[in-house]
């Protein structure tokens, strides 16, 4: 399998939802595993993956297993303080993708690091940089179903 270290790391649809109700973020472990979550006032839900680029700008994202339920906000370190539903995934998304330089759109306009994707991945194409460097433990669902 072939991997864009490019994409390795954690991104974030937040910088350009400016007056958007939901929001996403993906990850992308160096070993061709990763998770989504996306959230909105009505719950959060992560979907954990299996990455590979099958070509330079393309990427393969077969979905596994996913969970939602509503998130513990105040007073916690993070995760779910109940869940809805847990099941296996099936799903395949194929896009093209690019890497550069955005302008966000909260605050004001400053260029970012971001991947553009030709189709959505959750429910948007553009996703800012984030911290290289993360682990499955950072995965929001890891205390649910932690990492073989």
């Amino acid at each position: 399998m072939r991997y864009d270290d490019a994409l390795i790391g954690h991104w974030s649809s937040a910088p350009f939802d400016y007056g958007v109700m939901e929001g996403s973020d993906l990850a992308f472990l160096p070993d061709g595993r990763g998770w989504s979550v996306f959230a909105n006032l009505g719950g959060t839900s992560v979907t954990r993956f299996r990455w590979h680029c099958p070509a330079p700008g393309r990427l393969e994202i077969r979905e596994e297993w996913s969970v939602s339920g509503q998130w513990e906000w105040e007073g916690s370190t993070g995760g779910f303080s109940s869940v809805d539903e847990q099941r296996s995934r099936q799903s395949v998304t194929v896009t093209g993708y690019t890497i550069g330089q955005e302008e966000t759109a909260v605050g004001e306009p400053v260029p970012v690091t971001a991947v553009c994707f030709d189709e959505p991945v959750e429910f948007t194409t553009l996703y800012a940089r984030g911290d290289r460097d993360i682990a499955p433990a950072q995965d929001p669902s890891y205390a649910l179903r932690p990492y073989a």
